[in-house]
C-alpha cells in the first residue's frame, strides 16, 4: 500500500474513476530547485498505480513551453487538470493534494471529466454568466478542516466555466504567498491577486463575491 493512499481511500478513488463519463489528464510541471517537486512526482506515480484511466504527464520547468503556456502560471511546481481535448481546465494544485485535500483532487477530476457534482439550474445559470477571466487562488494548510470545502467549491466553478481558474496553494510550501497577501488565517480566497476574502464559503457565496468583482 502506498504512503499516500490507504486501503479505504484507494477503493474510494477507484470507484470515482470508474464513474467518469469523459476524459481528463494530469499535467505536472516540476521545478528541480523546489523540495516539493519530488514529492509530487511520487504522489502522481502512486496515483497512477491505482488507475490508468487518468493519464499523467510530468515535465520539468523549461522542458515543454507549450504545456507551461497552457497552464499559464508563474508558481511552480504545479499539478494541473487538462480536459480531453488537451485544454487547461482551470483547476490546479500548488502543493500535495493529500490529507484533507485528497478529496479535493479526486472531486476535481470527477468535475472536469464528468458527470460532475450536481448543482441547481439557477447556480448553473449564474456560473454561465461569468463573462470575464477570473483568477482564484485558495490559500490552505493541509491540517485545516474548512479549507477543502472552499477549494472544492472554487474548483467546481472553474471546471464549469472556461473563464475561471482556481488554484489550491499550500501556504506552508509557498510562504511568500502568505507574506505577499498578509494572510493570517485559512482558508483564504484571493481574486485576481487583489481581493482577499477569509473564511469558509459555499458555492453561492463565492459566486456572490465573483459577481461583485465585475
Amino acid at each position: 500500500m502506498s504512503n499516500y493512499f490507504d486501503e479505504k481511500s484507494s477503493e474510494q478513488i477507484k470507484q470515482v474513476i470508474e464513474c467518469l463519463t469523459g476524459e481528463v489528464s494530469v499535467l505536472a510541471v516540476l521545478e528541480r530547485e523546489h523540495e516539493l517537486s519530488e514529492k509530487i512526482r511520487k504522489f502522481l506515480n502512486a496515483f497512477h498505480e491505482l488507475t490508468e484511466r487518468v493519464p499523467i504527464v510530468i515535465f520539468e520547468k523549461g522542458e515543454n513551453s507549450d504545456a507551461e503556456e497552457k497552464v499559464g502560471t508563474d508558481i511552480y511546481p504545479v499539478i494541473a487538470l487538462m480536459r480531453g481535448d488537451g485544454t487547461y481546465s482551470g483547476v490546479s494544485f500548488h502543493g500535495l493534494p493529500v490529507g484533507h485535500e485528497l478529496e479535493s483532487f479526486v472531486l476535481a477530476i470527477y468535475n472536469v471529466a464528468g458527470p460532475g457534482q450536481p448543482i441547481s439550474d439557477e447556480t448553473s445559470k449564474r456560473i454561465n454568466k461569468i463573462d470575464k477571466t477570473v483568477d482564484i487562488k485558495i490559500g490552505v494548510n493541509l491540517t485545516c478542516t474548512m479549507c477543502p470545502n472552499v477549494v472544492q467549491t472554487c474548483q467546481h466553478i472553474a471546471a464549469l466555466s472556461s473563464n475561471v481558474s482556481a488554484a489550491m496553494i499550500d501556504l506552508g510550501r509557498f510562504p511568500e504567498m502568505r507574506k505577499q497577501h498578509r494572510i493570517m488565517s485559512v482558508p483564504v480566497i484571493i481574486i485576481d491577486n487583489e481581493k482577499t476574502i477569509f473564511g469558509n464559503k459555499n458555492i453561492e457565496e463565492v459566486l456572490d463575491i465573483l459577481m461583485q468583482t465585475e
